[in-house]
């Protein structure tokens, strides 16, 4: 136990060292069940106190009940990945209307965490639709948005983000499927450096929300699908198949299937 303290106890100093390049709002918490569910809770105490929220990272070094897409739940060993969620409250400000920030905001936090790995791989990570990042076809991270809405209307983005950071050989990691940074690099960055680079990545790419031009050239730019591959998609229960027909102009993901084309709002790529 005496090693997981001075574990974390590192990860703070390091943290602290690289505070200024972190946002001013950061929260740093040694165990907690979800960093989604922490995140939740504190917009809706700013909504009971009229309080405005304020932007905010929160970081933990372990989750005790972590969560992914679909309600699977998110393997949150302490330190072996990084456990963070992003508070951003909504409309963001010179951006676009509530509702294409909305729209853009799964993809935008894809491309953020994505952009943000990838220097740490040599260029090798890439989006699985919606926003899985993969590295030559393996998980490193995954990213589970939620919103908050107060009694006003006032509304806040819940961006949740793990990656997976130090499970050191296959046997550790979460699934066959995964991979981690320790294992793509040998000699990985610090935490606090992989954090730094996830927040300001992500930060500057939410600042785009609703630019729905941008957006889509950008995730087009960050996907791992190409026109024709075969894939197949969970759709709630049920799962379709076909050739991958690019994405529509709402980032919606389009499946030539023996039907027909089908357009895909809300799914996710299980296989490609």
């Amino acid at each position: 136990m005496a090693d997981r303290f001075e574990a974390f106890d590192q990860f703070t100093g390091e943290l602290l060292a690289w505070s200024p390049r972190l946002p001013g709002n950061l929260v740093l918490i040694d165990t907690v069940d979800s960093t989604n569910r922490f995140v939740k809770t504190l917009a809706e105490r700013f909504f009971e106190e009229e309080s405005p929220p304020q932007a905010a990272l929160v970081v933990a070094f372990e989750q005790t009940a972590g969560r992914g897409r679909q309600g699977r739940s998110w393997v949150s060993t302490a330190g072996r990945g990084l456990y963070c969620t992003w508070l951003q409250p909504l409309p963001i400000a010179g951006a676009g209307p509530l509702e294409d920030q909305l729209g853009s905001l799964p993809l935008l936090a894809g491309i953020g965490v994505c952009r943000a790995l990838t220097d740490f791989v040599n260029g090798r990570a890439g989006l699985k639709w919606p926003n899985d990042v993969l590295v030559d076809g393996r998980k490193i991270a995954g990213v589970l948005i939620e919103t908050v809405v107060g009694s006003g209307g006032e509304t806040v983005a819940v961006v949740g983000f793990g990656v997976n950071y130090d499970f050191g050989t296959a046997g550790e990691l979460p699934t066959p499927a995964s991979t981690s940074i320790t294992l793509e690099t040998g000699r990985p960055p610090s935490r606090a450096a992989v954090v730094a680079r996830l927040a300001s990545s992500l930060e500057r790419e939410l600042g785009r929300a609703g630019d729905v031009g941008y957006t889509l050239d950008s995730y087009r730019g960050c996907t791992v699908h190409r026109e024709g591959d075969e894939v197949s998609c969970r759709i709630g229960g049920e799962t379709v198949s076909g050739r991958f027909a690019g994405f529509d102009d709402g980032g919606r993901f389009r499946l030539e299937t023996p039907a027909g084309l089908r357009t895909i709002a809300s799914g996710e790529v299980i296989e490609a």
